[in-house]
C-alpha cells in the first residue's frame, strides 16, 4: 500500500511510475465518507513530492467509479438544528476543498478510468483529469439538485471549462444524467472502449505517460493550467522560461538525437 487509509477505503499502489488510486467502498458505490477527503489530500500531497510517481490512475472498485457524497450518511444530520447542520457542512466542505486543491496541484498526468456511475462531487475527478477513458456503462449524474443542493467539489469551477458555460448550466440546472456517448460529445470523456478492454487501454495510456520527458510534461501541464488566467504576454513569458529550462535538460539531447537518427526515444528522465 502506497498510502494506508482507514479500513482500506482508498487503495493505492505504485508500480513502474504509475500510482493507481482506487476508491474502495463498492457496497456504497464508492461514496466519500467522513475522513476520506483528508486521506485523499494526504495521498496526493505525498505523490506530488515523490518523483517516482509519473502518472496517477483513479478508478472505483466494483461496478461504479464514485457516487460522490455519502447521501445515506447525511440522514443522521437531519436531526441537527439548522445552524449546527450548516456549521457541520462548512467543516466537511473545507475538507472537500483541500482534497480538490491537492488533486488540482498535482503536476503530472492524471487518468480517470470510469466504469459505471459518477455522481455529485465525484464528477470533479473526470473533469479534472488529463485523460478520461470509460466503458459504455459510464454514466455522469449531476445529482446535487435531487437532494436540494447546488454543486460542490469544484464542479462549478471545472464543468464550464470542460463543456462550456451554457452546456454546464444545462447539465446542472436540469440535474442531467449523461451516458458515455453524450459525455464524449461534450468533452467529458476522451475515449470509450469495451468493458473487456478498459484496463489494458488505461494501462497502455499510463505507460505512455511514464515514458515521456518528465520535465517537459510537468511544464506543459502547468502552462495549460495557468493559461486560463494569464494574459498572452504572461503566457509567452512562461513558454520562454519553460523552453529555456528544458533545452538544458538531457531529455532535449535525447529527443533531438533520436529524431535525427530516426529511432524511438529513450528519455533519461523516464528510465
Amino acid at each position: 500500500m502506497y498510502f494506508p487509509t482507514e479500513n482500506n477505503r482508498v487503495l493505492s499502489e505504485l508500480v513502474d511510475g504509475v500510482l493507481s488510486i482506487t476508491f474502495n467502498r463498492p457496497d456504497f458505490r464508492n461514496a466519500f465518507e467522513a475522513g476520506m477527503s483528508a486521506e485523499i489530500a494526504g495521498l496526493m500531497r505525498k505523490a506530488q513530492d515523490d518523483t517516482a510517481v509519473r502518472c496517477i490512475v483513479f478508478s472505483g472498485a466494483g461496478a461504479h467509479f464514485t457516487a460522490g457524497g455519502d447521501i445515506a450518511g447525511f440522514k443522521s444530520n437531519l436531526a441537527l438544528p439548522h445552524d449546527d447542520r450548516s456549521a457541520l457542512f462548512r467543516d466537511l466542505l473545507t475538507g472537500t476543498a483541500n482534497r480538490v486543491q491537492a488533486i488540482m496541484a498535482f503536476d503530472r498526468p492524471i487518468i480517470a478510468k470510469v466504469r459505471g456511475g459518477v455522481a455529485g462531487a465525484g464528477l470533479m475527478l473526470p473533469l479534472a483529469a488529463d485523460l478520461v477513458i470509460s466503458d459504455d456503462t459510464a454514466m455522469f449524474v449531476f445529482a446535487h439538485q435531487r437532494v436540494g443542493l447546488p454543486p460542490d467539489g469544484g464542479v462549478s469551477y471545472l464543468l464550464p471549462r470542460v463543456v462550456g458555460w451554457r452546456a454546464a448550466r444545462r447539465l446542472v440546472l436540469t440535474a442531467s444524467v449523461v451516458k458515455a456517448d453524450e459525455a464524449q460529445t461534450l468533452g467529458i470523456v476522451d475515449q470509450i472502449v469495451a468493458s473487456t478492454d478498459l484496463d489494458s487501454t488505461v494501462a497502455k495510456a499510463a505507460t505512455r505517460f511514464t515514458k515521456a520527458p518528465q520535465a517537459a510534461m510537468r511544464r506543459a501541464k502547468q502552462m495549460m493550467d495557468q493559461s486560463l488566467s494569464n494574459s498572452l504576454a504572461a503566457q509567452l513569458d512562461m513558454e520562454t522560461d519553460a523552453i529555456a529550462a528544458c533545452v538544458a535538460n538531457d531529455d532535449f539531447d535525447e529527443g533531438v538525437t533520436a529524431f535525427i537518427e530516426k529511432r524511438e526515444t529513450a528519455f533519461p528522465s523516464a528510465q
